[in-house]
């Protein structure tokens, strides 16, 4: 690896005109005599006001200059030519990404006289027609951050939505940057730092590193219609630039501490009357930056270092102590306890409602002792009788570095190394925070350790006057590495021996999770993740060259990159455990059961349903991207410039190294073939596994990762900038353009759990009994597959927009934005159950599958109505290309810089977006957003899962005077006072409510797949108040046609909205001329709202009754029982909370 590495970069430097992530910026402009005409041959000067930084070009016989790929930061411009006076245009800020237009009119004079000019404070975008938002690094280091977060200024731009529970303070895993940004999916945006790909690929919603807010330059979010420069990504993005060095030495060092004893108490810990969450946070770190050579090489340096002890109030409703012991006497909570238990053998109660010690099961006792003792009543309409604020340990530290390099006046070298790690021991944060794959419960828990690096090389050389190319090397990446822990992890193993495997050579080993219960009746699921593994490297250079004709600035461009990613399959390591459901089946087999779910789990023989796979696949995934780029800026006349160009993009599929995938393909199915595990599957064309395995299924596909890569990928690119007046104060901006997206690769890694890579089994099964030996293992069936001829998603995004200057350094801007996604990924249940009678009993097979009875003889008849029947009555879960989804917004911004520094930013946006899958999930396996139903695409065309009709957000800055001429105590007391604040306000997001399951058949709509179905809509608003989110009322299971599907739509409910204060006051202390204190008070949501979160739209009621009590006969559902929580929030955001800072700087 480190050879090839050192290769890569070696050609990498050399590489001829090959493109980047442009995070550099640059200028152009027209030099003018005082008529307006052109001026060819001026002498045009450029100079970094902090680094010394100096180039020199000349005008072209159209007046033209450009200065290309510099880095950000303050220049001046000087204009020389004879006959004519000198012209300096000065205080020109250059941020990430800038083509800025600095023009000059020289008037008639001799050189040696200087008129001298400032840059306008805030320009308007005269070049090109993207929408895009910059945050600046006065914001970024200034500004009231909780965690100290740089993703939490994303909200702050126009078109950006998250998710209900997006909590920025934190990082690592725990951090997932679900955004929407201008109606793109959550895992449709590229996240870069200095160029380098910032994005886990494998889902798209985490990112590798974590900036230090002390590290960032300043960061800019494309939102809409950017340049063919950009891919990589659909929607969003978003292009970080870190800090570097400059002509003086500078520096900070800084402390930040957080208490519980200064915040606010929890909603939820509020009414159980417990105390404040536990939290002791000390963050601490340095910056160093200057020169080692003056003018020519700088570097910069930072180091930080977070430890946490957070409380996470989990609630949850959880059996008693007595109720573990089989004695159910006790007291019960209406509407949430179950039902006595009554013994199978004899149909009636036990003695004294306890089950005999001497019938008790150790494994399923096992089991409920995985949940943690109730320790509160429950409030009025609350199951919950478990709410702890848990404690986690959370660390995180990051070291930074950054050389820049001018060796000569048109050579310049930039190298920065990031690594940062994130640690969350057990207890750990939970999946309620971001995590997955463990339950809620703190016996058996998960450590969790994420080290990440990203390393980047940029070579910018001047060719000529006119031309300059940039290459640049990146290499970034991270390691997921999880193992056991918790408050009795000695449990895990009790209940392994408790509950025996079927299979042995499980991928964990000895050390695997401990079998998983999937809940039922109110009863939470059990699951644990350890051990658990994922890596990945990508590798990526590209190269970016730009040369001026006349009054066209051509651009060309090349990327590849070359990727791995080593992951186990199925998210945890309870993909290889056994797995059941509950309630039982019944008592050595199929019939009555307790009645009791927990009564269930502790009696000896009862059975439930039941899946076990032999092992884990651990696929290596390797995957190329190929692109090219050429793009145009035309100055058609000084007012109107058009830039254009067009994008390609080869995005390969990803194979694995050993080639052992396979994936369904419903053409290659062969009924002759019956139920041969690889029956429909493709392979990898040169291997035959499935022959290997001694069976008869298998095809060959089209490639090595099963897919046609779709190559035709043309993006076309067209925008354009009109100044009005001719002033750049009032332009007028359109853009439009296609834009394909990387998909995530996590799609493919489930490829490796089809046959014949391991065996499943599936059924019914005792607890502690498991057939020895398992003569009816087998190699399973298809699980996943997908359409050989996937097309690559894209957006097609378009905007017309008008910004106006209001004075010297304020401006604002109002855009329409528009978004269509096409060829979006999608899932559903290929095996699904038809419409209609096609068995031909009469009977329409849907409603036959619902109300099939159950046992052995109703799986039989499930199975049977299934199109690929051979498989029995299973899922198989398959990916196209058939999403679509459409966002129409009106988005707008007022920046304005004023008097000491000071700056203002607002924005707002008003927005509808709808698509027919929620384009917020970034998984692999089923979900309940997959398609409802594959014969009525559009019965799932609703609103997008991060719609939300308004957003608003401002930011503030403001400087009070230094007093400098006052005495030492008035300049002491009263000056050098900083206030900073950001509002934030969004409506709620969509949500989604689902029936869940309902007892007495087998799903409502009979397609086969439960998770998706959407009740009955009665009229009645959706929306209610407090911490009922959800009118339960506007929903019905009364009068449901079993066997058919409701027509409600997708994000029928409005969310809680979300209202919050950030506030801070800063000191700053003179020390020295050079030495300076600053001392920080913040404030987290300063109003200490309950922004209500968690909501529960799954109605999943408790009791049903139906037109018949017989299940074969039903036709209707006439009521049923609803729990107490459905449409209520389930957690409260974090309530106002307190953090205390110092730092020093030089």
């Amino acid at each position: 690896m480190a050879r090839r590495l050192a290769l890569i970069l070696i050609l990498s430097l050399l590489a001829a005109p090959l493109v980047a992530q442009r995070f550099t910026a640059s200028i152009r402009g027209t030099v003018t005599d005082p008529n307006g005409s052109a001026l060819p041959g001026v002498t045009v000067n450029l100079e970094g006001t902090e680094t010394g930084l100096n180039r020199t070009t000349f005008t072209n016989p159209s007046g033209i200059y450009t200065f290309g790929d510099l880095p950000v930061g303050a220049y001046e411009i000087t204009v020389t030519l004879d006959g004519f006076k000198s012209s300096v245009i000065s205080d020109i800020a250059l941020n990430v990404a800038d083509v800025r237009e600095v023009n000059a009119q020289l008037e008639l004079g001799d050189v040696s006289e200087t008129i001298t000019v400032e840059a306008e404070a805030i320009p308007v975008e005269t070049m090109s027609g993207e929408v895009a938002g910059l945050m600046t690094g006065e914001q970024i280091r200034e500004l009231p951050l909780n965690g100290r977060n740089f993703v939490q200024l994303t909200l702050l731009q126009p078109g950006v939505s998250s998710p209900e529970g997006f909590d920025t303070k934190n990082k690592g895993l725990l951090a997932g940057v679900d955004l929407s940004i201008s109606g793109s999916g959550t895992t449709g945006n590229l996240w870069t730092v200095d160029g380098a790909n910032n994005n886990d690929v494998g889902s798209n919603r985490t990112i590798l590193i974590y900036p230090s807010v002390d590290a960032i330059e300043e960061f800019k979010i494309h939102r809409n219609s950017y340049s063919p420069e950009f891919g990589g990504a659909a929607g969003g993005q978003i292009n970080i630039v870190t800090r570097g060095g400059t002509n003086e030495f500078r520096g900070s060092a800084y402390t930040f501490m957080r208490d519980d004893s200064w915040n606010e108490t929890n909603y939820f810990l509020e009414q159980a009357g417990l105390d404040t969450e536990p939290l002791d946070r000390q963050d601490y770190g340095f910056t160093l930056g200057g020169p080692i050579q003056q003018d020519k090489l700088h570097f910069f340096l930072s180091g930080e270092w977070n430890q946490e002890e957070r409380g996470i109030a989990r609630t949850g409703f959880v059996p008693t102590a007595a109720e573990r012991a089989g004695d159910f006497s006790g007291p019960s909570i209406p509407g949430c306890t179950p039902a006595i238990p009554t013994d199978p053998t004899t149909g009636q109660p036990f003695p004294g409602n306890m089950i005999p010690s001497d019938r008790i099961n150790a494994g399923g006792q096992g089991m409920l002792n995985l949940y943690p003792l109730p320790n509160v009543t429950p409030v009025a309409g609350s199951c919950n009788n478990w709410v702890e604020a848990v404690v986690t340990p959370i660390d995180w530290d990051q070291a930074n570095l950054r050389l820049d390099y001018d060796a000569t006046d048109r050579s310049r070298l930039m190298l920065r190394y990031t690594r940062d790690n994130w640690v969350n021991g057990a207890p750990n944060a939970g999946e309620a925070n971001g995590l997955w794959g463990d339950d809620p419960y703190p016996a058996v828990d998960t450590n969790w350790d994420q080290p990440g690096h990203s390393l980047v090389a940029q070579l910018s050389q001047t060719i000529g006057d006119n031309s300059v190319n940039t290459v640049t090397f990146s290499y970034s990446g991270n390691e997921i590495s999880l193992n056991r822990g918790g408050t009795n992890p000695g449990l895990n193993s009790q209940i392994n021996a408790a509950i025996p495997a079927i299979f042995d050579g499980k991928t964990g080993g000895a050390d695997r999770s401990h079998p998983v219960f999937w809940g039922a009746a109110g009863y939470g699921a059990l699951w644990n993740i350890a051990p658990w593994e994922n890596k990945q490297d990508l590798m990526v250079l590209k190269d970016d060259y730009s040369q001026v004709f006349g009054k066209h600035w051509l651009k060309v461009g090349a990327l590849y990159s070359e990727n791995k990613k080593k992951e186990y399959i199925g998210g945890s390591s309870a993909s290889e455990t056994p797995q059941f459901w509950g309630p039982s089946t019944g008592h050595n087999g199929w019939g009555a059961n307790t009645g009791n779910i927990l009564a269930d789990f502790l009696l000896q023989d009862m059975t439930f349903g039941y899946a076990e796979n032999s092992h884990q696949p651990t696929p290596e995934l390797n995957w190329e991207d190929v692109e090219f780029y050429v793009a145009d800026s035309w100055q058609v006349n000084p007012r109107l410039n058009l830039d254009y160009g067009v994008r390609y993009s080869n995005y390969k599929w990803p194979y694995a190294s050993d080639d052992l995938l396979t994936a369904f393909d419903p053409r290659t199915f062969d009924p002759a073939l019956g139920g041969d595990p690889c029956n429909g599957l493709l392979q990898v064309p040169g291997t035959d596994p499935c022959g290997d395995a001694g069976l008869m299924g298998g095809s060959t596909g089209p490639g090595r990762g099963l897919v046609d890569s779709d190559t035709d990928n043309f993006a076309p690119r067209l925008g354009l900038a009109y100044d009005i007046f001719g002033n750049g104060r009032s332009v007028v901006r359109a853009g439009f353009g296609q834009f394909f997206q990387r998909d995530r690769v996590n799609i493919q890694l489930e490829f490796a759990g089809n046959p014949p890579f391991r065996s499943s089994l599936n059924g019914i099964r005792k607890l502690d009994e498991a057939p020895e030996p398992c003569l009816d293992c087998g190699l399973g069936r298809p699980q996943t597959g997908i359409d050989p001829n996937f097309q690559t998603p894209y957006n097609l995004q378009f905007n017309v927009a008008w910004e106006q200057r209001l004075g010297r350094s304020s401006t604002i801007e109002i855009a329409y934005v528009g978004t269509r996604g096409r060829h979006i990924t999608r899932r559903s249940d290929i095996n699904q159950v038809a419409s209609g009678d096609n068995n031909g009993n009469g009977i329409p097979d849907r409603l036959e599958y619902v109300t099939a009875p159950e046992g052995d003889g109703g799986a039989g008849v499930r199975g049977a109505l299934r199109p690929f029947s051979v498989f029995g009555d299973g899922n198989i879960l398959f990916w196209e290309s058939n999403g679509i989804s459409e966002y129409d917004g009106l988005q707008m911004q007022y920046v304005q810089r004023y008097g000491n520094g000071s700056q203002f930013q607002a924005s707002y946006t008003l927005s509808s977006f709808k698509a027919n899958d929620p384009l917020n999930d970034a998984g692999a396996g089923s979900f309940a957003g997959q398609i409802t139903d594959r014969e009525n695409p559009d019965l799932d065309f609703g609103y997008a899962g991060l719609h939300r009709d308004h957003v608003f957000n401002a930011n503030v800055l403001h400087n009070l005077p230094t007093l400098e001429n006052q005495s030492g105590f008035v300049r002491a007391l009263f000056g050098a006072w900083q206030f900073g604040g950001i509002v934030q306000y969004s409506s709620g997001q969509a949500l989604t409510v689902r029936t869940g399951n309902l007892t007495g058949v087998n799903g409502a709509g009979g397609t086969g797949y439960t998770e998706n179905m959407r009740p009955l809509l009665t009229g009645v608003a959706c929306g209610g108040s407090g911490l009922q989110v959800i009118n339960p009322d506007a929903f019905t299971l009364v009068g449901w046609q079993l066997g058919t599907l409701s027509n409600t739509r997708p994000g029928a409910c409005e969310g809680a909205d979300f209202f919050q204060v950030d506030f801070s006051l800063t000191k700053n202390i003179r020390i020295t001329d050079r030495v300076t204190g600053q001392f920080r008070f913040e404030v987290f949501n300063v109003t200490n709202r309950d922004n209500f979160v968690g909501i529960n739209t799954v109605m999943n009621p408790s009791s049903v009754t139906y037109d018949s009590d017989v299940a074969t006969e039903r036709r209707a559902i006439t009521g049923y029982t609803l729990p107490n929580n459905f449409g209520e929030a389930q957690a409260a955001r974090d309530p106002r909370q307190v953090q205390l800072g110092f730092k020093l700087l030089f």
